[in-house]
């Protein structure tokens, strides 16, 4: 079979060279969602061979903080849920940092969010966040691209207090914003070190919700269009079957596996055994990694 234009784009992609912005338009419109896969799958390979690396995460509401326990698995203590009271947060931070004891990673809360509470003004960003940092944060869980107002600037805000931003992350993904969001990630990328990109909107609408094909090409494109070290699927929010398809798609990072050691349905149905089970079945090796994306031993 004869190459076509946008197979030799993908063979340039998987190789690691660079493309202008009308082959990545040309990549971002094929419907050839296996082509996309083999070519995404290729570069993971390139950058990380077969490795897969997972982190089991105990979420903590900021309400229930001072009184939050967690499993000793956990690699990660994240806290969720809107930031209002900057007292409030601090104080929670606080109190899981002091019950962490550098034993586990403390990260929280969403660059939009702390540019929304700090009215977009840079110099308050950077307050809250030092206020964060001498509190026990360990990093900023979720920079979402589709919120922040002058990312750049909140970037270098968390820079000056020193705290690390790990994620860029989707709030909501309409199909008209797609390709757009991923040249704009690909920008935040280039001017920040994050740890990973995670494609795929944290809500979807009834009214428009997205196909497991849109959501794999998006994973595949994500990885060919996005210079990041990994590319993150959630495996709480949608779920094992469409998490290990997308380590097939250049996926090669899962979050959100829960520590509990246990979930009642026997040992095979337990979190840790699962997700193993899940990235071996994709042709993967699972490495488990703690909240700043270190291996854990």
């Amino acid at each position: 079979m004869a190459m076509t234009g946008v197979d030799a784009l993908l063979e340039r992609a998987a190789a690691g060279e660079p493309l202008e912005h009308r082959d990545r338009v040309a990549i971002a419109e094929s419907r050839d969602v296996l082509a996309l896969g083999m070519a995404a799958d290729a570069v993971k390979r390139r950058r990380h061979g077969a490795e897969v690396t997972f982190v089991r995460v105990a979420t903590i509401a900021l309400g229930d903080a001072i009184h939050a326990e967690w499993p000793a698995a956990a690699g990660e203590a994240r806290l969720e849920g809107a930031l209002e009271d900057i007292d409030l947060a601090v104080a929670a931070v606080e109190s899981v940092a002091a019950r962490a004891a550098g034993q586990v990673s403390v990260t929280g809360f969403s660059l939009g969010d702390i540019e929304r509470v700090a009215g977009g003004d840079a110099l308050k960003a950077e307050h809250v966040l030092t206020r964060f940092a001498r509190a026990g944060l360990t990093a900023v869980a979720a920079a979402p691209l589709d919120q922040l107002q002058a990312p750049r600037e909140m970037l270098a805000a968390a820079a000056a207090a020193g705290v690390r931003v790990l994620r860029v992350t989707v709030e909501r993904s309409p199909a008209e914003t797609r390709f757009e969001q991923l040249e704009r990630a690909a920008t935040l990328c280039r001017a920040a070190s994050f740890e990973a990109f995670a494609p795929l909107p944290r809500h979807v609408t009834a009214a428009t919700p997205t196909t497991g094909f849109e959501d794999v090409r998006q994973v595949a494109l994500a990885r060919l269009l996005v210079d990041v070290p990994r590319i993150q699927v959630d495996w709480p929010l949608y779920g094992p079957k469409l998490a290990q398809v997308g380590l097939t798609f250049g996926a090669d990072d899962v979050d959100g596996i829960s520590p509990l050691e246990d979930s009642g349905e026997g040992r095979r149905r337990a979190p840790l055994e699962e997700i193993r089970r899940n990235i071996t079945a994709a042709s993967g090796e699972p490495i488990e990694r703690d909240g700043l994306f270190r291996p854990r031993r």
